[in-house]
């Protein structure tokens, strides 16, 4: 549907993760997961790649917004990299600092002038048992957006074909 397919995993703990491809390049779009919560009822979802649909702005229902002014982060991951972007972001690029936080495994985000700050987790990481490497790492800033780019491991883009012939081969055909 929409030209994308659909990936659902259910896990042994009731767990749920949701992807959707796109038909033609295979590019992940969005990632989504939920786990149950302690009571066992099912948890929000968490955008982990995309992000979710925004409905209209309601003026009877909706009190306040958010400024669109503001940054707007997310993830957008390509076939060689996870991606990430930070829209909204005015300074020039020498006043970015891009780093790893190898104790506490995240990408770590900020400004000299101290006006903004950002810890990234990259739960693909611990799903294969890696760690950060420094030269993964790369970041440009243009047009008022700071795109942070991580190389994906070779372990990890194996993992993803693999999960692709799996879906194609159990997918269901209309």
């Amino acid at each position: 549907a929409d030209g994308r397919k659909k990936i659902h995993t259910t896990f042994p703990d009731g767990g749920e993760m949701v992807e959707e491809y796109d038909e033609k390049t295979d590019v992940l779009l969005v990632r989504k997961v939920r786990k149950p919560t302690k009571v066992g009822k099912e948890g929000e979802w968490v955008f982990e790649v995309g992000q979710a649909v925004e409905g209209a702005f309601d003026p009877y229902s909706d009190i306040m917004r958010a400024s669109s002014s503001n940054p707007i982060f997310l993830r957008k991951d390509t076939p060689e990299h996870f991606q990430w972007r930070i829209r909204n972001l005015p300074y020039p690029a020498d006043v970015y600092s891009v780093s790893v936080d190898h104790e506490k495994q995240e990408i770590v985000v900020r400004t000299s002038n101290k006006k903004y700050f950002k810890r990234i987790q990259v739960p693909d990481l611990p799903r294969h048992d890696l760690k950060f490497k420094d030269e993964l790492l790369s970041w440009k800033h243009q047009h008022s957006t700071l795109i942070i780019s991580y190389r994906k491991p070779p372990e990890i883009l194996k993992g993803e074909q693999e999960a692709l012939r799996e879906a194609e081969r159990s997918a269901v055909k209309m």
